[in-house]
């Protein structure tokens, strides 16, 4: 049985567990008093001590690559990548997206619009729909207006949005917008724990630690005068930066 360390880093705060195969054995929340900088290592070594695991106990590292900040993402992903070098553990990187609908796949409605905040009234947006094995990707991410993102939705039967988006942009979306509780908008390091533990147990190729890269929410502005055709075209889950 695989024993899991799980890091999710991806805005200002964050949290970490610890897991046997697809069982959680403990969780935490990094503190929203200082930033992920300083909490996480903190964060690990508690869980360490509270589940009497020893870092060369663990056999997986599983990190949320993005689409997220700057610095909560290169916190976590090096992080990552340095501890599963230490130990020889392998790594898997899972999606802010895929980890957000694991977190709602017991929702019952048909589609779940995840955003994530891009800053200036935009959002890196993702649609899901409903299977009998969870929520399914059915479009790629897109950096999209906001205010596109409701219209959108708005032609969608039977549709919910989550996402740390709706933090900041929740309070102004049409009162004909279904919005999940609160409590589902933000990825957890247990969800991706488990998508991790789903990828190992299905045999799938994990990631090298020294080539999996963090993806922000958006592309720098000296990136973007190099290609200001971004806004509604597909957002590359798989850019290397």
């Amino acid at each position: 049985m695989n024993i899991l360390l799980a890091l999710e880093t991806t805005e200002k705060y964050g949290s970490v567990a610890i897991l046997t195969g697809k069982d959680i054995l403990a969780e935490t929340q990094l503190p929203h008093e200082w930033r992920s900088s300083r909490t996480l290592a903190p964060a690990i070594n508690s869980l360490f001590r509270e589940t009497n695991i020893v870092p060369n106990n663990i056999t997986v590292v599983a990190v949320v690559v993005g689409p997220g900040s700057f610095t909560g993402l290169r916190v976590g992903v090096t992080t990552a990548k340095i501890f599963a070098y230490a130990v020889g553990a392998e790594m898997v990187g899972v999606s802010t997206f895929d980890t957000i609908a694991e977190m709602c796949s017991h929702f019952s409605n048909d589609y779940l619009s995840i955003g994530v905040d891009a800053q200036r009234s935009e959002a890196v947006t993702a649609l899901f729909k409903k299977t009998e094995t969870g929520y399914k990707a059915v479009s790629q991410p897109k950096l999209i207006r906001v205010t596109d993102w409701w219209e959108q939705t708005e032609h969608l039967e039977n549709v919910v949005l989550t996402g740390p988006a709706l933090e900041r942009w929740g309070g102004k979306a049409p009162k004909n917008v279904l919005l999940a509780n609160e409590q589902f908008w933000f990825p957890k390091a247990s969800a991706a724990g488990i998508i991790a533990a789903e990828q190992i147990d299905r045999q799938k190729i994990t990631e090298n630690c020294w080539s999996l890269q963090p993806v922000y929410s958006r592309l720098s502005a000296a990136e973007e005068k190099n290609n200001s055709a971004i806004l509604q075209q597909p957002f590359d889950l798989n850019r290397k930066d």
